[in-house]
């Protein structure tokens, strides 16, 4: 799927970047090729984070993805092999594209890829603002 979140780059790779309870930042990766003996998997489910400084970090973006459904804006919040797992707050929306409310002001449903324009926002970010 296409990036969502905050990304930078670390002595030249790029890593999502986070920001934990204690302020510190962090990147994380799921690639045992991105890694060294300097990160760590906490909870041993195969993601690796490093705690570093933010005066270490280029080219930082944040990226939001959303879809163009129908000509309507919606959240992507999933992926599967054929669909996206969509949602939206709009009742307007959410009931022209029929998908299933799932509370009272949300409704929440999977579309074909062939239906969804991925569209991303992206913003340039200073890492020493995280």
């Amino acid at each position: 799927m296409v990036k969502s979140g905050i990304y930078g780059k670390y002595r030249g790779t790029e890593y999502e970047i986070t920001v934990d309870m204690d302020n510190n930042i962090k990147i994380i990766t799921e690639e045992k090729g991105k890694i060294d003996s300097t990160f760590e998997d906490l909870y041993n489910n195969g993601v690796y984070t490093k705690i570093v400084n933010p005066s270490e970090l280029i080219d930082c973006v944040s990226i939001v993805l959303y879809g163009m459904v129908q000509g309507e804006k919606v959240q992507i919040l999933k992926e599967k092999e054929n669909e996206y797992q969509v949602a939206t707050g709009s009742l307007l929306i959410g009931n022209d594209l029929n998908l299933p409310r799932v509370d009272r002001d949300t409704w929440l449903g999977w579309v074909p890829k062939s239906k969804v324009k991925l569209m991303e926002e992206k913003t340039v970010i200073n890492p020493e603002d995280l």
